[in-house]
């Protein structure tokens, strides 16, 4: 039987998540992500806003598609920038920055050329998107990742809202078909991390997460569909890998855009 993407919740656990107050790009698709993103943090996620569905979700303005698409998350933040330690391979990179870097150096030779792939990250020039979801655009993403510039925060949540928005804008374009990832790469904690869960989770929106030289307690090891810890680089890599794994692609050609709006406050935080 098929069912709407908010129903494909066999792919995740209940308590899913790896992106906050109103969808990005449906109440208001004339605003960046950017802006978004920079007027985001604690309070916004306590929005009555936060997690609203869209009771007029339209999925006729595009065309058929069964394109895999894959957003990623990359942590610039100033930790990033820190020296590896044991057992993150010390003496291999000058920084965590640095083996990641030539983590996704190494994994993007080996994705497919028609797997759609869209970069979001957050460093010293702020909470981002510097790549849309597309295609030909390697070298584009690779550019990013080369010049990633540590030394913010970790508004961790705040960019994984931001992925699923943008992910349920492809899942639009669609018309429901393909299949849709999170990519989250971190070395960090940080604050609402449930708050996004849920809100990926609603939407149906599967994440992967790589926790880079991280404690065993991070929040994204409950609420991620898959939470790898990478106590190396090559870990890391081999993480990245992991999300190219075949996923049941969505139908929704049943899809039904009332079904979607819960009409539920999910505001909360950690």
């Amino acid at each position: 039987m098929k069912t709407p993407l908010h129903k494909n919740l066999g792919l995740i656990s209940v308590g899913l998540i790896f992106l906050l107050s109103g969808l990005v790009g449906c109440g208001s698709p004339n605003t960046s992500s950017e802006d978004n993103a920079a007027s985001q943090g604690d309070s916004a996620m306590n929005s009555p806003t936060f997690g609203k569905s869209l009771a007029g979700l339209e999925l006729l303005e595009g065309e058929a598609d069964m394109a895999r698409n894959f957003y990623f998350i990359i942590d610039g933040s100033g930790s990033m920038k820190g020296t590896p330690d044991a057992p993150c391979e010390p003496g291999r990179f000058d920084s965590k920055l640095a083996g990641a870097q030539w983590a996704v150096r190494t994994f993007l030779e080996k994705v497919p050329d028609d797997v759609n792939i869209g970069l979001h990250l957050f460093d010293q020039r702020g909470n981002r998107e510097v790549v849309p979801i597309g295609n030909n655009n390697r070298q584009e993403f690779l550019a990013a990742v080369e010049t990633i510039d540590p030394g913010s925060g970790t508004p961790l949540a705040e960019a994984i809202q931001v992925g699923t928005n943008k992910l349920v804008e492809q899942y639009k374009k669609q018309l429901g078909y393909g299949e849709y990832r999170l990519v989250v790469v971190t070395d960090g904690k940080a604050k609402g991390i449930p708050i996004a869960a849920n809100l990926a989770a609603e939407w149906g929106m599967p994440i992967y997460a790589i926790g880079l030289c991280i404690d065993e307690d991070h929040p994204l090891r409950q609420h991620a569909l898959t939470y790898r810890a990478a106590d190396s680089f090559e870990d890391l890599e081999k993480g990245l890998e992991e999300t190219l794994a075949e996923l049941p692609s969505f139908d929704a050609s049943t899809f039904d855009a009332a079904d979607l709006d819960t009409g539920t406050d999910t505001a909360g935080g950690e």
